[in-house]
């Protein structure tokens, strides 16, 4: 009795649990054919409805109430249904068994394609904030008919009212369409995502937009690198759609701190080529994990060295986290691989209240595939972009310069940056590209590097929608064209990068061919004088240092000290020399990093970050003499402006190179021996006989030169440059007087160090070395007076009792 009841109990529950999954688990699942999108148009205006169950469900399917199909005892039920009316609909999927009955709901929204505006003005691209708190969307579409806004404002739902009207305007035979709308902030929101569904089948991000979010790459972006960011909407927008635009009130809001920056003369710049992925991040590693905010910790070290500018890679949003940049996609968004809005903001005005001027490379031949421009359209019938490039020099999508939107927004980009961001000028990549497409004959070579007036018409069109904001913006081209292409653009105040590192390198190795450095000069160069951006390294060309150790002569390659003298040298060449010029980031550290490939071209893989090489004690030497001259050259501009007095022979080789300068009241002479073997003596045209009346201004690190005002000679060592100048020009004049901080103490009858990275050395005023000494803690006896320490990376005054 007892078994047969517990039997009976048993067989009850099983039932009742039996009935209840029956009555829980229906499963009901509701979809239509076109996924996420929840928006109809007459072209696209019918739908597939499934609704799956998991059990055998009698199941009907509604729009609005209506019954458009039904079935019984069945785990699927299908409905085609065309829309013929426009508005918002919902869609309703029943499923009932076992006395249980689930619903799903759907909306969507059948709308019209967009109608003129009866207001034809056409406003800024993007968001604008209107002045009563409402929001103006505006997205350029040509030869579109609809274009609707969705938003995060209802979740991303489909609403009739959020179809756009449009605007035409003619330009030449072009009609371009402007898609607009307007909604209040009650409905929006002061923050918000938003995207675009063109003509009811393509979904687009906004080509303006301040900031996106990147399903593909946000994921990978640390909190360290972006803290708080949004998480992609997966739920609400699915996975098609791969970029978002972001937008708030406050989004970009920083408070500067730097209102009064004046940037130096653009004949005066010594610029700071820079990638924040590598140049910062793990030491030892090549992981490209280098962000702003570690950036931001360096500045001390470019006021160290002295330099006027900082040149940054592209960082408008790029497709991918790990990249130079030249694969834009978004041209008023900063990749957020790097940092927030605020940390580039940070950087600048911090920079700024270093002296130092931030430029932007950007990259106004191609785009990569996510510009909203380029979705939009089929290739070869995309009014935005060639189908095949004019010119030799195709890289990714080539824009068509000479359609009006293009160029639209490389104005109002650029105007956007210098506003916004208080950036101080551009550097602008592959400008050959930027020709309109009938002023290429052909894509070959000789067609592109040929004279190009478009060229030379766009450039000062972009320069003149700059000057609308700075008119003292620097303008620097990447053109690498022709004398009579560049000194038309040098009429219009452009700077024209020149580059010299093929010389460069054959001196560095030790080489004699093709190692003239007379190009550093734009008067040597058949330039405007003080037109070029010359230089020795730059991202798209090889390391001298890695030159060296592949290929340099006997006694240079594998010799770390004659190596970094001789790149002090080549750098004497450049820094000394009227005109603006660059350095490749780490140059001055005689980076030695390989940059190519096997095929000789760029690997724009992540670089080991070495800031290990300060401890090499000529490494570190050869970061002294850069900051020595950097300082000479900034400082005392007036010997540098390519006066009658200003001489440079930088093409000889074994009798030296010389650089002679002077004013009323100041003489600078520089010689360099290019020889990697024996002194050479080299006659100098000294004013004063007395040697008291110089000093060495700067010199290679670990050479001795000497100085005879009297004979009017200077020698110099091998691999070597060594500057004499009037006492008071010194590369070391005006450093810091604290000496306790640097481990450099003055003592009785001589000079203490402490904490040693290599070898020290103390000079006389008049630029003769006095002592050495190495090791972690060392100390030199002196005569009294007043010396010149060097150590640690730095340079100070001692005054010995």
């Amino acid at each position: 009795m007892k078994k047969s009841y517990l039997m009976m109990l048993a067989a009850a529950l099983m039932l009742l649990c039996a009935g209840a999954a029956s009555a829980q688990d229906i499963g009901l699942a509701f979809r239509h054919s076109r996924g996420a999108n929840n928006f109809l148009t007459p072209s696209k205006n019918t739908l597939k409805l499934t609704a799956n169950t998991d059990i055998e469900a009698a199941i009907q399917i509604f729009v609005n109430d209506e019954m458009v199909g039904e079935t019984a005892d069945a785990k699927q039920l299908r409905v085609e249904y065309t829309f013929t009316t426009p508005g918002d609909y919902t869609l309703k999927a029943t499923a009932s068994a076992g006395g249980k009955t689930e619903e799903k709901t759907i909306t969507v929204a059948y709308v019209e394609n967009s109608k003129p505006a009866a207001d034809k003005t056409i406003p800024a691209q993007g968001v604008t904030k209107n002045a009563d708190g409402s929001y103006t969307f505006c997205i350029c579409a040509p030869q579109k008919e609809s274009v609707i806004l969705v938003g995060s404002w209802n979740d991303y739902g489909a609403t009739n009212k959020q179809t756009t009207q449009y605007v035409d305007r003619t330009v030449g035979s072009e009609t371009i369409r402007y898609f607009k709308t307007t909604l209040p902030a009650s409905e929006t929101g002061t923050e918000f995502f938003y995207y675009y569904l063109i003509d009811g089948s393509k979904y687009v991000s906004d080509p303006y937009a301040r900031l996106v979010l990147d399903y593909d790459n946000d994921k990978y972006i640390t909190a360290e690198q972006f803290p708080d960011m949004p998480a992609w909407p997966t739920a609400k927008v699915g996975t098609n759609l791969k970029t978002i635009a972001w937008y708030g009130d406050n989004l970009l809001a920083y408070d500067w701190k730097c209102n009064d920056f004046k940037p130096a003369d653009k004949t005066n710049l010594v610029i700071y080529e820079m990638l924040f992925r590598d140049f910062t991040g793990t030491e030892g590693a090549a992981k490209g994990n280098g962000t702003v905010r570690q950036a931001i910790a360096k500045i001390p070290y470019l006021k160290r060295l002295g330099i006027n500018a900082v040149e940054l890679l592209p960082i408008n949003e790029f497709n991918g986290n790990n990249s130079w940049g030249y694969n834009p996609n978004f041209y008023f968004a900063a990749d957020k691989a790097y940092g927030t809005p605020q940390d580039y903001k940070e950087f600048i005005d911090l920079c700024h209240q270093n002296g130092i001027a931030v430029i932007l490379d950007v990259v106004f031949n191609q785009s990569d595939w996510q510009h909203p421009w380029y979705q939009m359209y089929s290739v070869g019938s995309n009014p935005f972009y060639n189908a095949t490039a004019p010119h030799a020099y195709s890289v990714l999508n080539d824009w068509k310069q000479e359609y009006p939107p293009v160029e639209e927004q490389w104005c109002d980009m650029l105007k956007f940056w210098l506003k916004e961001y208080r950036v101080d000028g551009f550097r602008f990549d592959l400008v050959k590209g930027l020709g309109d497409n009938s002023s290429y004959k052909n894509a070959y070579d000789s067609s592109t590097n040929a004279y190009n007036a478009s060229r030379v018409a766009r450039m000062k069109r972009l320069h003149d929608a700059m000057r609308t904001v700075n008119p003292d913006a620097y303008f620097i081209n990447e053109n690498l064209a022709g004398a009579k292409e560049e000194n038309e653009m040098a009429e219009d105040g452009e700077l024209n990068w020149a580059n010299v590192n093929e010389a460069g390198c054959q001196f560095a190795m030790g080489y004699k061919s093709n190692a003239s450095l007379n190009r550093m000069n734009a008067k040597l160069d058949s330039r405007t004088v003080g037109s070029t951006v010359a230089y020795l390294e730059s991202h798209d060309e090889q390391r001298l240092a890695y030159k060296q150790t592949q290929w340099g002569v006997d006694g240079v390659k594998g010799n770390n000290a004659v190596s970094m003298q001789r790149c002090g040298s080549a750098a004497s060449q450049m820094i000394l020399v009227p005109g603006a010029h660059m350095i490749w980031m780490f140059s001055e550290m005689g980076n030695a990093q390989n940059t190519k490939d096997n095929t000789g071209g760029n690997n724009t893989s992540p670089k080991i970050v070495n800031w290990s090489l300060l401890d090499d004690p000529d490494n570190n030497g050869l970061v002294d003499c850069y900051a020595e001259m950097i300082r000479i050259r900034l400082r005392y501009p007036e010997l540098f402006n390519n006066n009658d007095s200003y001489k440079n022979t930088c093409g000889t080789w074994e009798k030296g190179r010389t650089i002679f300068t002077s004013t009323a009241d100041k003489e600078l002479y520089c010689v360099i021996n290019p020889n990697v073997t024996g002194n050479i003596t080299v006659s100098v045209p000294f004013r004063n006989s007395s040697s008291a009346a110089y000093t060495v201004a700067s010199k290679s690190y670990g050479s001795n030169p000497l100085m005879d005002a009297t004979a009017k000679e200077v020698t110099v060592e091998p691999n070597c440059y060594a500057v004499f100048a009037t006492t008071g020009i010194s590369g070391v004049e005006g450093i810091s007087e604290e000496t306790e901080p640097m481990g450099i103490y003055p003592v009785s009858g001589g000079i203490e160090f402490s904490g040693l990275q290599g070898m020290a050395e103390v000079y006389t005023l008049d630029g003769r070395l006095a002592a050495r000494v190495s090791g972690e803690q060392g100390r030199v006896s002196l005569p009294s007076g007043l010396y010149i320490a060097r150590a640690n990376g730095r340079s100070v005054k001692v005054l010995v009792k």
